[in-house]
């Protein structure tokens, strides 16, 4: 299988180890075991610019002003996580490999590494790239040599991912990072996800990159549900592009709960970043943002099986909407509105009767007083203009009857009424006076 890897015994084999490629670290004679990977690792150079997701969230002012995830622990559920990255040095736990029995801090894939830096790598100088809970605490689980979220690809092993999930609640962990798609319900699987969700451990998984384009966006077949993101209580994570749109291959179904970047996006490499795409890197983001969630004790968030359920609706409720529907779920997530917007899906407040506000019998008495204080200056104001317009008035209008001879009590001129003339027949204008 791609991506094998061989790990060194013990420490009474040091010698022999050495030669196999195994180091002896230094001090007090201890010999550290190194896992050695059986192909070389993908190439990863620093990149120096700051990452697209990075600069839509804007942590710095967004963000981390109101949680850096300090005190949780993200377990992610992969192909291991490498404790050696620059950026992840002293942010992760030993873990667990299901796979062989031993530490998970090694990462021959360099996806695991890719994931637990999205959500807690450090800054490095001349390196944008940051996690976006930075404080968080990695706890790598390994259930698998090669990432699978391809319907294409060899299926993980589901007695291993079980296994891992409990390993993750056994290990601390608050929140719960499945790298992995499973293309088929497992009761086992969906037991381990049970116990998880009733430890309070809240669990975010990818819907699986198996969408054929040639169906447009039409919902994939049942044949392709992806799991553990189809059961419920699990946060189901697409993934979209810088420009918003759903990322080429990210499934669509009534299993994606929200979108988060997934496309093409600059994440943790062998020793350096690389560029990476695919839904489980947006499930990175989200796992983070529930991190925030988690660590901020403002937010309020239930403890025990209550929890699970209340983060998912937080990141449901605050998600920005987008254009498209079962491809985008509720939307794109928005980790500032998850940490700043009241607690959504709560139970509503129990009704109160009304109650009115108590009185202050000084008050009103106070108030009366100077309402009637008021009351009579604006009717004394009133007099008094009323006043002053008859002054004015008789004033202007004396002088002006005056000059037109107006005498008090002088009977006025008849009015001389004019006759209509009377009518005279034709015949009189020229008939003769009559005789005296």
């Amino acid at each position: 299988m791609a991506g094998s890897r061989l790990r060194s015994a013990a420490a009474a084999l040091a010698a022999g180890a050495v030669a196999a490629g195994v180091l002896v670290g230094p001090g007090a004679g201890r010999a550290v075991a190194v896992e050695v990977c059986d192909q070389a690792l993908p190439e990863s150079a620093v990149v120096q610019d700051v990452p697209w997701p990075q600069l839509r969230y804007d942590p710095p002012t967004q963000v981390w002003p109101f949680g850096t995830g300090a005190g949780v622990t993200v377990a992610v559920v992969d192909t291991g996580v490498s404790a050696t990255h620059p950026q992840l040095q002293g942010r992760v736990l030993p873990g667990t490999d299901v796979v062989r029995s031993g530490p998970a801090d090694v990462d021959c894939t360099t996806h695991g590494t890719a994931l637990a830096s999205l959500v807690a790598a450090g800054a490095q100088t001349g390196v944008g790239l940051r996690g976006l809970a930075p404080d968080s605490t990695i706890l790598p689980v390994q259930v698998t040599d090669d990432p699978v979220t391809d319907p294409a690809a060899e299926p993980v092993d589901p007695a291993r991912l079980a296994a891992g999930l409990d390993a993750a609640v056994a290990g601390g962990a608050q929140v719960v990072l499945v790298g992995t798609v499973l293309y088929g319900d497992v009761p086992d699987v969906a037991a381990a996800v049970t116990r998880a969700l009733e430890a309070g451990v809240v669990v975010v998984a990818p819907v699986g990159d198996g969408h054929d384009d040639q169906r447009g966006n039409r919902p994939d077949p049942a044949s392709l549900t992806p799991y553990p993101a189809a059961y419920d209580g699990v946060v189901g994570v697409g993934a979209v592009d810088r420009s918003g749109q759903r990322s080429r291959g990210s499934q669509i179904g009534e299993y994606v709960d929200v979108v988060a970047p997934g496309g093409d996006l600059v994440a943790a490499g062998s020793t350096a970043q690389a560029v990476h795409s695919g839904t489980a890197f947006a499930a990175a983001f989200v796992a983070a943002t529930a991190a925030l969630l988690v660590g901020s004790p403002e937010v309020g968030l239930p403890s025990g099986p209550a929890r699970g359920p209340a983060v998912e609706a937080q990141l449901v409720g605050t998600a920005t909407p987008a254009a498209g529907v079962l491809g985008y779920g509720a939307g794109e997530l928005s980790p500032s509105r998850a940490l700043t917007e009241p607690l959504s899906g709560g139970a509503p407040a129990s009704p109160q009767g009304y109650r009115p506000p108590p009185v202050d019998e000084v008050a009103v008495a106070r108030a009366a007083t100077e309402q009637r204080a008021d009351t009579l200056a604006l009717r004394w104001a009133a007099g008094m203009l009323a006043a002053a317009a008859l002054v004015v008035l008789v004033a202007v209008a004396l002088p002006r009857a005056r000059r037109r001879r107006w005498r008090a009590g002088a009977p006025a001129p008849a009015r001389r009424v004019e006759r209509d003339p009377e009518f005279v027949p034709g015949d009189a204008l020229f008939r003769p006076p009559p005789l005296p």
